[in-house]
């Protein structure tokens, strides 16, 4: 699959990677970005993702489809990161390596500062109630508007009514790729939350339930190892399959843009 941008026609805050604009602003731009979203109530959808999203989007047009209907693409760990440089050089690459856990903490801090309302919803039901008590304990300030797992009929207009009835200013939707995805798109049209955000295992990590690695691991770019070894089962495929293919792919596009 080809790219549909071509690197001159890029607006300068974003880039092109395997076919998703990812912007090139950093965590205080997204929070100004929130920020204004939530005073407005003017719609704000933001996704994060890594290089296995943009590996399944480059061999499946509808999830790409989905990923590109984002008003902001934020690119989630060093894969994304090294690869903003060899594509774009330093100038136009993303200003600092992102990480998605990183920005959730930051998310809540400032959520906190300001009083912000984040709807939870996904996961188990287990992961909500721990999530509950890590907020209360940590984010004082922070109002949980509600929350909802991750199983059952998502689809039921009771579920979406009671996220509009809660008056949350943030919607977090933590379901996995692409069933996270292909739901907000779904519904989005009935809701009425400014930011609607989707963070994948997200909710787990705020929660405290999914351990974060070591800082010696997070600071040599090697997170990816911990998360492999917690999870071996589910995560073999997308790094030893996925990183050769990402690649691979990132060479071709160089080699197109050339």
């Amino acid at each position: 699959m080809s790219s549909t941008f071509k690197v001159d026609d890029m607006p300068a805050e974003y880039v092109d990677i395997l076919g998703i604009s990812y912007s090139t602003c950093d965590e205080q731009a997204v929070l100004e970005r929130i920020a204004e979203a939530v005073r407005t109530r003017k719609p704000l959808t933001i996704v994060q993702p890594h290089f296995f999203h943009a590996v399944l989007g480059r061999n499946d047009r509808a999830i790409l489809g989905l990923y590109r209907r984002y008003d902001l693409a934020i690119p989630d760990g060093y894969g994304m990161h090294a690869a903003g440089k060899f594509l774009y050089g330093e100038d136009k690459a993303f200003r600092r390596v992102s990480n998605g856990t990183d920005l959730y903490e930051i998310l809540l801090k400032e959520a906190d500062r300001c009083g912000w309302k984040i709807f939870f919803l996904g996961d188990t039901e287990q992961t909500l109630q721990a999530l509950h008590r890590t907020i209360t304990a940590r984010y004082p300030g922070l109002i949980v508007a509600g929350t909802h797992h991750g199983f059952g009929d998502l689809d039921d207009e009771n579920i979406l009514s009671a996220i509009n009835a809660s008056g949350g200013d943030i919607l977090m939707i933590g379901m996995g790729t692409p069933r996270q995805d292909a739901w907000l798109w779904k519904h989005y049209e009935k809701l009425r939350v400014p930011v609607m955000m989707t963070v994948g295992a997200g909710i787990g990590f705020m929660s405290g339930r999914k351990k974060r690695a070591p800082e010696m691991l997070r600071t040599i770019h090697a997170e990816w190892l911990f998360r492999l070894f917690q999870e071996p089962r589910r995560l073999w495929r997308r790094y030893f399959l996925g990183i050769p293919k990402f690649m691979v792919y990132i060479v071709l596009q160089k080699v197109r843009q050339s």
